[in-house]
Order: structure tokens, then C-alpha cells, then sequence
């Protein structure tokens, strides 16, 4: 692959030749731990050749190559055209570009710019095909979901008026039913998706029910650990931060234990509850692919379409929106929700939920965004107050 620029001055053309160690055109660089427990560029070095017109090939020397940060390059020479090997280092940041400049007693300038042709791509321990639980969310797989005491008391350890919560907000969240007019009602999506996620983790008990578990995750996202987790994704949300933070994993420990709440609505809606509800979805991300600056994949694992060879995210990581077809298809959805898998886990008390849980679940709507209210103000200000503990 080759580049080129006309220098100032018309000193003639400068072109900038890409090649593989083994001196083979080279059409694009990869970041990627593919195959690996660790991110690594494929290949780990390459030659970029300057061929010049004119008087510019005598002055190689005062030539210098602006690498991006932590790359490094060595001069080299073969034949009569001279270049670099470049080593590029760390993740990339986009547009990956090279410049060549030209120093002349104090000042510089700029005879070339290369945009190197990235592909930046990685995955998570989770696999869609090995790590799929034997159902969907779907009534006629996994059975009829009724709420029941027992796996209550499995999922919290300390709440406030269990009864009435159990009866209330809990039972309203918990369940996979048939309407009498042969609809359904309900949905298991975050108990599914997290109990997957965490069973190819290894971080399930050697023993354990795996349908009581996805009963119990799913019921947790009324958990005290997991609501302060994700209020501020959903008061500040950020497509491309919760992109970022699932990198950001793969990055410095090879694996991920988010996974994404898509669909989720905006915050100031009167109907939040009910939304929330039949509107918001819960995937596992287990790769990307990014090549540009503006836009980035994600793969993810969806619970309702389990047998899907592939089901996409896209980022739109200029305007801070997303995609995902069929649930939010306008590319100007905002809000994801990425809390780990932990919060999940180890969120055993729903103090929160409890005492807004009669107000949220009032039959009057003034009523109920009074509760919505009151758990938020509750959340953010344990939210608050455990920072300034730290």
C-alpha cells in the first residue's frame, strides 16, 4: 500500500511504500488478542519506504518519522531507497497516522501523512455457541416463571418489609407468564444473560440449579449493589463510555464481566417503570471491531435469539449513539448501562428498592414517579456517600 504527498515549495512527490517483514505489500495492521491471552499488532513490525522525486532523495537524513505515542522506528536502507521499521506499542488511538517532516534549521514541516489502515478487534472469554444456556427467553423454552418465597430468600438476604416487597415490585420484575388472553408477560433477559455470563466466567458454585440461579440474578437487579452500579449509566449515559469500559477490560485483563442493558428509556419519563420493564434488554458482549474513529461493533450474546450467528451493536462513537436491530433501530438511542457481573453476585440486600418498591408499584401515576424519584435521590445519595467514605 502506498501514500503520497507534494512537499511545499515544489521539491516533488514523496511516496510512502507499506510493507510486511517479508517485504509483501501490506494492506492492514491488526491489534488483537485472536488467538491469544493478550493484544498484540499482527504483524509486530513493519518497513515504510520513502521514494522521492527530485533533489528531496539526497536530503533522507534531515528527514524524521512522527510515530504515534510509545511506536518506535529504526532507519533502514535497501537499495536505493531508504525508510523505517516501525514497532508500533500499546493500543491504538484513531486515525493511526505517520508523518514524515522535514527538519531545516529550526523549523519543520510536514512532506507526508500516511493513515495506516488499523483494524483493532478483540474478544471476551465468553463463546455465543459454548456458553449458551439451553433456553431462550421464551415461555415455551424455559417454562412459566411464577414468583415464589423460597427463591426469594435466595436472592436477598436483608431487605426492608419483605412481604410486601416480595409481593410487590419484586413479583412485577420476576416473572414469565401467560396473560389470559394468550399473551406474555414478563421476560427473563438479565437473569439469563448474567447467569450465562458467569457460568463461562467460572464463577458459579461447582453445584448449583441453573434455572434457580437465572431466577436469582434476574431478581438482583433490584439489589442495592447493582442499582448504585448502574445509576450513573442511566443519569449520564454514554454509548461510547460503555464501549470504552468493555475494551477497557479486554485490555488490561483479557476478559470482561459487563454486560450491556440495551433500550433502556431516558430518565424523565412519567411510564419509567413500565418501560423499563417491557422495553429494556439485557446482552453479553463478547468481541468488537473497530477501524475508525467515529464508529465501532460490538457482538453480543442476546438471550432472545440465542441461535443468531450474529447479532451487532454499532457505535456511533461521534455523536455518542447506538443501533441495535430490532429493539432500537433509529441509531439515536443513548443509554446503556454496563455494570459488572459482581454487582449481580454479591448484591444480597435491596434496601433501596424495598422502600420506594409500594410507591413505584402504585396504581396512581403521580404516585409512582414520586417512588421512581425517591429510589433515585435514595441510590444517588448512597452513591455520594460511599465516595466520600473511600
Amino acid at each position: 500500500m502506498a501514500s503520497s504527498s507534494r512537499g511545499d515549495g515544489g521539491r516533488g512527490q514523496l511516496s510512502l511504500t507499506l510493507l510486511s517483514p517479508s517485504g509483501e505489500s501490506l494492506a492492514t495492521l491488526r491489534y488483537t488478542n485472536d488467538g491469544s491471552d493478550r493484544f498484540r499488532w499482527i504483524p509486530d513490525r513493519f518497513r515504510l519506504l520513502v521514494t522521492s522525486e527530485g533533489d528531496a532523495e539526497a536530503e533522507f537524513s534531515s528527514l524524521e518519522l512522527d510515530l504515534p505515542r510509545h511506536w518506535r522506528s529504526l532507519p533502514i536502507q535497501e537499495g536505493e531507497q531508504r525508510g523505517w521499521l516501525v514497532l508500533p506499542e500499546g493500543p491504538p488511538s484513531f486515525p493511526v497516522e505517520l508523518r514524515v517532516v522535514e527538519h531545516t534549521g529550526k523549523t519543520q514541516r510536514a512532506l507526508a501523512a500516511f493513515a495506516l489502515p488499523v483494524r483493532f478487534c478483540g474478544r471476551n472469554l465468553f463463546d455465543p455457541q459454548r456458553d449458551r444456556l439451553p433456553w431462550a427467553n421464551r415461555i415455551d423454552e424455559f417454562g412459566p416463571a411464577e414468583p415464589s418465597w423460597d427463591t426469594f430468600r435466595r436472592t436477598f438476604r436483608l431487605t426492608i418489609a419483605p412481604r410486601a416487597f416480595f409481593r410487590g415490585l419484586y413479583r412485577e420484575v420476576v416473572q414469565l407468564q401467560c396473560d389470559a388472553d394468550g399473551g406474555v408477560r414478563g421476560g427473563l433477559c438479565t437473569g439469563l444473560a448474567r447467569a450465562a455470563l458467569a457460568r463461562a466466567l467460572g464463577r458459579l458454585p461447582a453445584v448449583h440449579d441453573l434455572r434457580e440461579t437465572v431466577l436469582v440474578l434476574h431478581g438482583r437487579q433490584l439489589s442495592d449493589r447493582a442499582l448504585l452500579a448502574g445509576l450513573p449509566w442511566f443519569l449520564w449515559p454514554s454509548p461510547r463510555r460503555a464501549y470504552r469500559a468493555f475494551v477497557g477490560d479486554l485490555l488490561e485483563q483479557g476478559w470482561s464481566e459487563r454486560c450491556f442493558d440495551l433500550n433502556v428509556p431516558r430518565p424523565w419519563r412519567r411510564d419509567l417503570l413500565q418501560a423499563l420493564l417491557g422495553q429494556g434488554h439485557t446482552v453479553v458482549p463478547y468481541a468488537f471491531c473497530q477501524e475508525h474513529a467515529d464508529e465501532a461493533f460490538v457482538w453480543v450474546a442476546d438471550p432472545n435469539y440465542p441461535d443468531a450467528t450474529s447479532t451487532v451493536v454499532t457505535i456511533d462513537l461521534a455523536r455518542d449513539r447506538y443501533a441495535y436491530p430490532p429493539l432500537a433501530v433509529d441509531g439515536r438511542r443513548t443509554t446503556i448501562v454496563a455494570v459488572p457481573l459482581s454487582a449481580y453476585l454479591e448484591g444480597s440486600t435491596a434496601i433501596l428498592a424495598s422502600l420506594a418498591g409500594p410507591l413505584v408499584t402504585a396504581p396512581q401515576r403521580a404516585v409512582r414517579t414520586v417512588g421512581l424519584a425517591l429510589l433515585v435521590f435514595l441510590a444517588g445519595l448512597a452513591v455520594v456517600l460511599l465516595r466520600r467514605k473511600r
